[in-house]
């Protein structure tokens, strides 16, 4: 019989589950939990939005996605994101995750969603769907025995409970997400996760501490969350801090909590992951080489859908005029398009008119959130310049002063 490919009804959810512990190799929940993890989990999913693939008795590959909202340079876009894409080991090479994401591509466009996103397990994966790695993430390690700060770092600080941290934390995010191009939403309900409240939940490490920087009102006005791993050498102190979330809703308040992680007792080291390419931390130093980039790596790819759509979402940061014919072998996003853009708007619409440049979808996508070159990427035979100078008219039309970064597994 043919793999059966459908949406999953909230009976098959622990089935499902499980074939996604398969997938990505996590264990199994205590069977205690199972029941309670699908129930908890079944009130936030979009059951029309979660597949899975039915073979002999059980599902052998899995599929979601859910609907957020993308920063992109000076607005918002609503974006489709994709997530527990799995296929077991039994059922590769099969074509089951071309077909749900054919299903699901198509489903987004339907609902008016002009952008798909994902983080992608493995980079050659996704871009036969389209898709084009949009922004990056960096591991930042600093010496902190070293590490004196020149600038910033004065304030209050405030050691507090999870539960504290999570009630202040979606207001402080939100003013991260709405100036940080490739950034989406985390609801209150998220940070409760997160923060390990929900006893369901695959708990933080033991070690976990909340700070709240505060304004000089005394309002929370950035968040720190660390963990530390003790360690001692010939009895010197020589722990290492991970800082697990710091967002700040002024450049004052993240220097503030940059400093309080770089000064806990005993600390020898402070890793940040996931973190933006263009941190301001090294230049809030005496001395810069005290932070390495020890990573630096892809992390959100996106899939335009609807190219005037998404083009005219975003603003520019100069008048300009763009005309782009852009592949895509879906068709989703086919066709010759005119962009008029500059920092108080845009406009995009199929034309006629000769193109500038063109290129595949995969490649518009990943230049979207403004963080990749063109010209690059034209050396590198992803876009091919159609009238002199259209490559460097495209780059620098659709680049933005923040580097795009997405700090939100999902």
């Amino acid at each position: 019989m043919p793999v059966d490919i459908r949406t999953v009804e909230r009976s098959e959810l622990p089935a499902w589950q499980a074939a996604l512990e398969v997938g990505f190799h996590k264990s199994s929940l205590a069977p205690e939990h199972v029941e309670p993890f699908s129930e908890d989990f079944a009130k936030e999913v979009e059951w029309t939005r979660i597949q899975g693939a039915h073979d002999g008795g059980r599902f052998v590959a899995t599929f979601r996605s859910f609907a957020t909202r993308l920063t992109v340079p000076g607005g918002e876009v609503a974006a489709g994101a994709i997530t527990n894409a799995t296929v077991s080991p039994t059922h590769r090479r099969r074509g089951l995750l071309s077909q749900m994401m054919a299903r699901d591509l198509a489903t987004a466009a339907e609902r008016g969603e002009p952008v798909a996103i994902l983080i992608a397990s493995e980079w050659p994966i996704y871009g036969r769907y389209g898709f084009g790695p949009a922004s990056d993430i960096v591991t930042y390690e600093i010496d902190a025995l070293s590490a004196a700060f020149a600038h910033g770092g004065d304030g209050e600080t405030r050691l507090v409970e999870p539960a504290e941290l999570a009630g202040a934390a979606a207001a402080i995010y939100d003013a991260h997400r709405r100036s940080t191009p490739g950034a989406i939403d985390r609801s209150e309900r998220w940070w409760e996760r997160r923060m390990g409240i929900d006893v369901l939940n695959r708990k933080p490490p033991g070690t976990q501490r909340c700070v709240l920087a505060l304004d000089e009102r005394g309002a929370p006005a950035g968040l720190l969350v660390y963990h530390v791993d003790e360690n001692w050498d010939d009895w010197r102190p020589r722990a290492k801090l991970h800082v697990r979330d710091l967002f700040g809703t002024t450049p004052a308040a993240e220097a503030r909590l940059w400093r309080f992680a770089c000064e806990v007792d005993l600390v020898a080291t402070v890793s940040a992951e996931e973190r933006s390419v263009d941190e301001p931390l090294p230049w809030l130093l005496r001395d810069a080489r005290a932070v390495r980039q020890r990573l630096k790596t892809d992390f959100l790819w996106a899939r335009l859908l609807d190219v005037p759509a998404a083009l005219a979402a975003r603003r520019y940061l100069r008048e300009g005029e763009l005309v782009l014919e852009v592949r895509d072998a879906a068709g989703f996003a086919a066709g010759r398009f005119a962009l008029r853009g500059g920092p108080d708007g845009a406009q995009c619409a199929p034309t006629d008119a000769a193109a500038d440049v063109a290129l595949d979808v995969g490649a518009l996508s990943a230049a979207y959130l403004g963080g990749r070159s063109l010209v690059t990427l034209g050396a590198a035979g992803w876009a091919e310049e159609l009238r002199p100078g259209g490559l460097a008219r495209a780059d620098a039309l659709l680049r933005w002063s923040v580097d795009p970064w997405c700090a939100t597994m999902f």
